[in-house]
């Protein structure tokens, strides 16, 4: 394991998928520190409640179909993961603030610096299309909603999308896709913003099913 010279003091989680967490239990019991993330995403991180199953028949590509395969259980930090302060702080994260962006899980949050408008979006929105397995190798840049086989919550994430187009971000870090900053964020996440329904909903899918029908 790589040292480092001052040792992190915390993890901030925006969620708890598999591809978020990573080897975070063994990292929490080596630098022996907490754990941060949103109250509704605690059962996640506790061993409590595991996420919906994920969509193959969403409409996108490969990786969706691939879908069944990832991991949904959750894990257990027990009292090492804290709910987030309600006033939007962080700890340890001095002129941050977290942003409640539900949609693609119940706690998903996102961060946001507001001096230089920099945006930690997790998977709010991210900068490939992950359902296309070409794009995930290529890697080529272009904002697109959550990844569709694990959102479950269509009009929550649409709601977190238009929450964060109106902070006018200057640069955007997000879970999937590489960083996008200045006039290509703000053209490419006012389109998905106003067209969130046309272009980042699926055309079909368990969870899109179920939106319709509520």
């Amino acid at each position: 394991m790589k040292t480092f010279r001052s040792p992190p003091v915390a993890i901030v989680l925006t969620h708890g998928h598999f591809d978020h967490v990573g080897a975070i239990i063994e990292l929490v019991d080596y630098w022996k520190i907490p754990v941060y993330a949103h109250e509704y995403e605690l059962p996640y991180l506790q061993g409590e409640l595991k996420y919906p199953e994920p969509d193959p028949t969403v409409e996108g590509g490969m990786v969706a179909k691939l879908s069944p395969l990832f991991p949904v259980e959750p894990i257990n930090l027990g009292d090492k993961v804290q709910p987030l302060p309600q006033d939007g702080s962080i700890p340890h994260m001095k002129d941050w603030r977290w942003i409640h962006t539900p949609g693609h899980t119940p706690g998903h949050i996102s961060l946001f610096r507001e001096k230089d408008r920099t945006l930690i979006a997790g998977d709010a929105f991210v900068t490939v299309k992950q359902e296309n397995l070409y794009d995930v190798f290529t890697q080529e840049k272009q904002i697109s909603s959550p990844p569709r086989y694990l959102t479950p919550n269509w009009e929550a994430a649409e709601t977190s999308v238009l929450k964060l187009r109106d902070l006018q971000p200057e640069l955007a870090i997000t879970g999937h896709g590489h960083p996008m900053q200045g006039e290509e964020l703000h053209k490419s996440l006012n389109y998905l913003a106003d067209n969130f329904k046309e272009v980042g909903v699926p055309d079909h899918g368990h969870y899109v099913d179920e939106d319709d029908q509520r």
